[in-house]
């Protein structure tokens, strides 16, 4: 019989700073020793060298989108029409498109009491081997023990393997609620809302949008215990799985990365801040030696990855301040395939790397010259933990087309429309006037016109004989008509490239058919065809497989059993499409159609009380607060034990006797 030492909370926080302690101060004295070169590092800023290189155009792209939602013009377009000296005016028709888009997606991505995935559990085609087992024994038992012939045991066990079945399956999805419920009590915690909130910004405004997790981080905790009859405070810190929004401009994939990673690698730039580095020592995969020389060499004036893009890109963004800079510390955080034997030489432990040829899926961190960290992914299926999503996927790319790009031209053609009905209009709104110089008194002000003013002319010194005007004034025709038509043309043609008509964000601009109840309802889903292909998009590039990566961390790490089994993980995003309005009428139909004494023959309680259920969800009630579970209505269903009476002969036979 082996032994299991049993460690309280206590005793394992006291093992675990008495780790890192040790670490840190393996650090200092190794500090003084001659430095090693890298290998890992040079290979992560080897690749970080081609990386930046080759998503120049890339993000030119992303500056480009960033300025169409922020209604700016390029600094090259600045110029030009500061040297025509024409309205500077910008139609904000891109930032307008974008927002609808994001609020349509939000509302979509978070109905009312319900999550936006769900997880089920596989299918039971057969049963398993143990239980297939025990079932030929009782028919055997069963044939030993009666006349009955072998084809009606056949028959018998069909049944009661069909029973078990259904019982496994019943069991199954109940393992799988519960596992759903765990996961999304893990996203909320890891920030995931917040998170994926800035996704969808993201989404309607760049080629592409990334999002990663699960990424672990030491929190810190405060529960409230009582002490002496008085709550106070007890602090203490966590390991948490969370949620991370990545910037588009600090996602570098491979020159080789198609629509997936795969076997590609990719590049993050991050950022620390010099106490976010320093707690870093001392924590699992982790290089404390790295971490302290890093300090040391990068504490004055921090560390930047200089590039040409960052200060346009903090302008835009509302970040126009440089000294914040300078608490920071620049890292790359590379994330692909190694060989063994490079991170044996970097330190890492070779039974995390038994094969030292083979290719290991790893995370590693660069600060300047050094590698801090390099992480073996714990992931069964060794997949990266970056997702993307597309608003228009472009097949064989990493990046897509932003919505931004597609709706391009039409903004170019109205802002330059509204620059030259702005133009027209000003010249337009009063007369011109021009000076015949040869009556021009010297010193006279023809520079400015107002009501009453008196005009000073001389007689010209040559007369020849013919009366002129020393002065008139005409009016400059006015061509608004024709540019609104233009205008309008060419928003309405804005709506057909982005498949986001105004009505569909409630503009009755141009509504047409969308004016009555039926006509609204059919533009409103053809134009939801788009949406519908982003949110396809969204559910099998990222929601599917960033709930899997936190079904597996809780299969590998969470000790109750009873929440864990064979599922997989659906997104809900396109069954969202479905209006809420119509969806609670429709089930609220449903429960008037099956009130009938037939249909509750045929679903019986256990079905009603789902549909219930269904119906309280959509409306946002208190369910669990309403409706009792099964076994509660199991409970209440099951007659009540016969009382006895005055003339119940059981108990006067006992009377009779003792008599």
């Amino acid at each position: 019989m082996q032994l299991v030492a049993v460690q309280t909370p206590a005793q394992v926080t006291e093992r675990i700073e008495a780790e890192k302690a040790r670490r840190i101060a393996n650090g200092r004295v190794q500090y003084q020793q001659p430095e090693i070169v890298d290998a890992l590092a040079n290979k992560v800023r080897g690749d970080w060298q081609i990386a930046k290189s080759t998503k120049q155009v890339v993000t030119q792209r992303l500056v480009d989108c960033l300025e169409r939602r922020s209604g700016e013009y390029s600094a090259q377009k600045r110029q030009e029409i500061a040297q025509t000296q024409g309205s500077g005016i910008y139609m904000q028709l891109t930032a307008a498109k974008c927002r609808a888009a994001k609020a349509y997606l939000s509302d979509l991505y978070t109905p009312s009491g319900d999550r936006p995935f769900t997880i089920k559990p596989t299918p039971i085609p057969e049963l398993p081997p143990q239980i297939q087992q025990k079932l030929m024994a009782e028919a055997m038992a069963v044939l030993n023990q009666s006349q009955i012939e072998p084809a009606a045991v056949a028959q018998i066990l069909e049944k009661h393997k069909e029973r078990l079945i259904g019982e496994l399956m019943h069991q199954a999805e109940k393992r799988a609620e519960k596992m759903a419920d765990h996961v999304e009590d893990m996203l909320v915690e890891g920030k995931f809302r917040t998170e994926f909130d800035a996704f969808l910004d993201d989404l309607v405004t760049y080629p592409a949008a990334i999002i990663k997790g699960p990424v672990f981080a030491n929190r810190a905790k405060i529960k409230w215990v009582e002490v002496q009859g008085q709550y106070a405070p007890q602090r203490s810190h966590e390991i948490v799985p969370e949620v991370r929004r990545v910037s588009p401009f600090d996602s570098y994939p491979s020159p080789g990365a198609r629509a997936e990673l795969g076997g590609h690698w990719h590049i993050e730039h991050r950022r620390f801040t010099f106490s976010e580095l320093a707690s870093m020592r001392g924590a699992p995969g982790y290089n404390t030696l790295a971490i302290t020389r890093a300090l040391h060499e990068y504490r004055q004036g921090g560390l930047h990855e200089w590039i040409w893009s960052e200060e346009e890109h903090r302008r835009l963004s509302g970040q126009n301040s440089v000294y914040g800079r300078r608490e920071t510390i620049d890292a790359l955080e590379w994330t692909g395939t190694m060989s063994g034997q490079m991170l044996v030489d970097w330190g890492m432990n070779p039974q995390s790397v038994p094969d030292l040829v083979n290719e290991y899926p790893v995370s590693v961190i660069v600060v300047g010259n050094f590698a801090i960290r390099a992480l073996v992914n714990p992931d069964p299926a060794g997949k990266p933990d970056y997702f993307k999503a597309c608003w228009e996927n472009v097949p064989g790319s990493w990046w897509g087309r932003g919505l931004p790009e597609i709706m391009a031209d039409c903004q170019d053609m109205c802002n330059g429309v509204a620059r030259a009905l702005a133009n027209n209009l000003g010249l337009a709104s009063g007369p011109q006037v021009w000076v015949n110089n040869a009556y021009a008194e010297d010193g006279a002000d023809y520079q400015t016109i107002y009501p009453w003013k008196i005009w000073y002319f001389r007689t010209p010194t040559t007369n020849s004989g013919q009366q002129q005007k020393p002065m008139d004034f005409f009016q400059p025709n006015s061509h608004a008509s024709e540019l609104m038509e233009v205008y309008e043309r060419f928003a309405k043609y804005a709506d057909e490239v982005t498949g986001m008509p105004a009505f569909a964000y409630g503009s009755d601009s141009g509504a047409g058919a969308a004016k009555t109840a039926s006509g609204l309802s059919m533009l409103l889903n053809a134009s939801s065809k788009t949406i519908k292909s982003v949110v396809h998009n969204i559910d099998i590039h990222v929601i599917e497989p960033l709930v899997e990566k936190f079904y597996n961390h809780v299969m590998m790490t969470h000790p109750d059993n009873s929440i864990k089994g064979d599922a997989v993980a659906k997104a809900r995003g396109s069954e969202s499409l479905i209006h809420k309005e119509a969806a609670q009428a429709r089930a609220q139909e449903l429960l008037g159609i099956l009130s009938n004494p037939v249909d509750q023959q045929i679903i019986g309680l256990d079905g009603r009380l789902e549909l219930l259920k269904e119906v309280l969800n959509t409306g946002d009630m208190p369910v669990e607060r309403i409706l009792p579970s099964l076994e509660e209505l199991a409970a209440r269903l099951q007659p009540a034990p016969p009382e006895a009476g005055p003339g119940d002969k059981s108990e006067q036979q006992p009377q009779a006797a003792a008599a």
